[in-house]
């Protein structure tokens, strides 16, 4: 699965970091370095709780790949599903992924057309290949339908998270 992973965020949430108190940012991605998942977990729950994005992302790629926390597609959606809420395009692009996969859920091709046109809406490097390939599976009344779902989504959600920068490509990560 091309999914994006924890490492993605080591280096481009290094921008959000003033918002979380005490380097919990620095001492999270430390933990992950070194494989101390469950420490990791410990420090990123609470900060996906009030509310970060980033984070809870974060939550949905360990839950996602079982690191500190049991393997659960489920809350692995959950925590996409926030972040993707908030306008995270990684996290659109990994709720896409599923929906297309049907991980945690049934396959629904619209459902993960909608959150790939998300993230390219706003620049997601994933997102245009992944949405091109997935409509090649629809009827045009279902790409129709995903569309204006799209439409009315961003007219009454305003993204509050600005895109991730661009990581370097031969990292494999990122969104470029």
């Amino acid at each position: 699965m091309n999914k994006a992973l924890l490492l993605l965020l080591a280096g481009c949430l290094l921008s959000a970091a003033p918002a979380w108190a005490d380097g919990d940012w620095d001492r999270a991605r430390t933990a992950h370095e070194r494989g101390d998942y469950a420490a990791e977990v410990a420090l990123i729950r609470p900060l996906a709780e009030k509310g970060f994005a980033f984070a809870q992302f974060n939550m949905g790629v360990l839950y996602d790949n079982g690191q500190g926390l049991p393997q659960d597609d489920a809350q692995a959606m959950v925590w996409y599903r926030k972040a993707a809420e908030q306008g995270l395009p990684q996290a659109q692009v990994n709720l896409g992924i599923m929906y297309e996969q049907g991980q945690g859920v049934p396959a629904d091709k619209v459902e993960a057309y909608f959150w790939y046109a998300l993230a390219d809406s706003q620049g997601d490097g994933q997102a245009p290949q992944a949405k091109r390939d997935i409509a090649g599976k629809m009827t045009p009344a279902q790409v129709e339908d995903a569309e204006q779902r799209v439409k009315a989504f961003k007219a009454s959600h305003p993204f509050t998270v600005p895109p991730i920068p661009e990581i370097v490509p031969e990292t494999g990560h990122g969104n470029g």
